[in-house]
């Protein structure tokens, strides 16, 4: 297990073949990431939109994990209905699932994603294709990625937020699909997924890391092909989000 200190929870590595990197893995550090609880939050919304619409405040929020949360967290503030974590079962029974206190006051729904990433001690050992890791996010969990955007298609569901361990790579990756399904500007999209640097400033991502997603929806002819065809959402649930998160 890496020991990476309070901002780095994170590590890649590579395996070699001589001189040449086929494959990179992911390691996180449990130690390290507990003490991220309640850090990368932020309201996804006031993002305009082509339709010159804007994403409502206060409806939709992004976080890392919630199993510790700082007591003068802003999160305490917020009249939640709905949390979702994006953790594996692994990370949620290492990490431990959302407070007591906020599960008392609203629903949770674990939507697992990377059960098989784990070894026998229990870390991330993935291997990815150099480039196209966030893209694996996306095809490695199409069924749970279908959860994730049904549910968002209750208007019962808000105030809603959504998390992973760290909030930034599975939580951003589904930010970034949100976003373009609300029709923001991919300039915003990609801008509101590296805000994630300012809090781990020594793992940092990068715009280019993107480029896979955005060319897998582009192929499918757009946003609502890909949910539909990709995913496999309903139509029905993709207006549904946009009548629940735009503003009139």
């Amino acid at each position: 297990m890496d020991r990476l200190g309070n901002l780095s929870p994170l590590a890649s590595k590579n395996d070699k073949k001589g001189d040449r990197t086929d494959r990179s893995r992911l390691v996180l550090d449990f130690e390290a990431i507990r003490r991220m609880g309640g850090r990368n939050f932020r309201d996804l919304g006031g993002h305009p939109t082509a339709e010159g619409r804007r994403v409502r405040h206060r409806r939709i929020y992004r976080s890392a994990h919630l199993a510790k949360v700082p007591d003068a967290h802003p999160l305490r503030r917020l009249k939640l209905r709905t949390l979702i974590t994006l953790q594996s079962r692994i990370e949620v029974s290492r990490l431990g699932p959302p407070e007591p206190t906020f599960l008392e006051l609203v629903r949770w729904e674990h939507i697992p994603m990377g059960d098989h990433w784990f070894n026998d001690q229990g870390f991330i050992e993935v291997s990815r294709e150099a480039g196209r890791e966030h893209l694996v996010l996306v095809t490695d969990f199409k069924e749970a990625w279908r959860s994730f955007f049904t549910l968002l298609a209750e208007s019962e569901a808000y105030p809603l937020l959504f998390h992973c361990s760290a909030g930034r790579d599975r939580t951003g990756v589904g930010a970034v699909m949100l976003l373009e399904l609300l029709r923001v500007d991919r300039e915003r999209i990609v801008a509101d997924f590296l805000e994630s640097n300012t809090v781990f400033p020594n793992m940092l991502l990068h715009s280019t890391m993107l480029e896979p997603v955005f060319e897998l929806i582009d192929q499918s002819r757009g946003i609502d092909s890909f949910m539909r065809d990709e995913l496999g959402v309903d139509p029905a649930a993709l207006d549904a989000i946009r009548t629940n998160l735009l503003e009139d």
